[in-house]
């Protein structure tokens, strides 16, 4: 597993840092019974551990694979983590001097990476994957603007690049001054729910921050 051959030479970020990735969620799995009837989901979870290649900007049609590693399946998160870790340590995770963890806000999540790479990583810093924090808002829009005539997609989208450029506390504030007294039951949770989920999530997502030092801040797994 730590034979130098295998480790990945990492890329560095806008302070000359060496930068590895770990990512890791659950994904759910529609499933039927015998007989075609439909029946109780799956969550599997997938996480990798990869190194994103730089390209340059002359050469447009020259594209690099990534390195990536992955792990995945219907396992615990201590099995998954585990698997992890073994990933990580033949890659020279450990070469790297800060490693980006992306995950949802999935719970444990965080835990299952800070436990996992604990000795294998020098540094970790957790991001809250950009795609599905969009996800969230997009959600509770659909819910909010039923019809799109009301301009539902262009206040998500400008929702959306509000936390890209300014950050979680930003977009915080603006739900915070929304007015929902008047929408229905469901709208109000959804509502709370948002507000709640990035609440508990700001720590991790300082985008403006993250994408000045040049990180990633989506795994597109």
């Amino acid at each position: 597993l730590n034979r130098p051959e295998n480790r990945w030479n990492w890329q560095r970020d806008e302070t000359g840092r060496r930068v590895a990735y770990v990512s890791l969620d659950a994904t759910s799995v529609p499933q039927q019974g015998p007989h075609a009837e439909k029946a109780e989901g799956r969550m599997p979870y997938v996480g990798a551990v990869f190194n994103p290649q730089i390209r340059k900007k002359r050469a447009r049609k020259a594209r690099r694979l990534w390195d990536i590693h992955y792990a995945a399946g219907l396992m615990s998160l201590d099995d998954i983590g585990r698997r992890l870790r073994r990933e990580a340590q033949s890659v020279g995770v450990k070469k790297a001097d800060i490693t980006i963890c992306l995950t949802d806000g999935g719970n444990g999540l965080q835990d299952c990476l800070t436990k996992s790479l604990a000795g294998v990583a020098r540094q970790l810093q957790f991001i809250l994957d950009f795609h599905h924090a969009c996800e969230h808002v997009t959600e509770f829009a659909q819910l909010m603007w039923a019809d799109e005539s009301n301009g539902r997609e262009a206040q998500t989208a400008a929702w959306c690049h509000d936390l890209k450029t300014h950050g979680g506390e930003s977009l915080l504030k603006k739900l915070n001054k929304l007015d929902v007294g008047n929408a229905p039951p469901h709208v109000q949770e959804s509502h709370r729910n948002l507000l709640n989920y990035i609440r508990s999530n700001l720590h991790r997502m300082d985008y403006p921050k993250y994408i000045r030092n040049g990180w990633q801040i989506g795994s597109g797994i």
